[in-house]
């Protein structure tokens, strides 16, 4: 489980991840289980999230004034 902290505006992204196969089928991206994202916590200005995913995708942390490149 990766686990951190997110504030106001601030965000995760998920995707494939860099050795998956791009022509895999949702069914084979999910075999090994779904995504589930966990509050652990909270305070008034950030919230603690546990994310647990395939390990064929990638999770990255996006600040509030980075954009999305792909």
């Amino acid at each position: 489980m990766l686990v951190l902290s997110r504030r106001n505006a601030e965000s995760i992204s998920i995707s494939l991840a860099d050795e998956s196969d791009p022509a895999m089928t949702v069914a084979e991206l999910f075999a090994d289980g779904p995504i589930e994202v966990t509050v652990l916590g909270s305070t008034a200005s950030r919230v603690k999230l546990g994310v647990s995913a395939p390990r064929t995708l990638a999770i990255w942390r996006r600040d509030a004034d980075e954009s999305i490149v792909d």
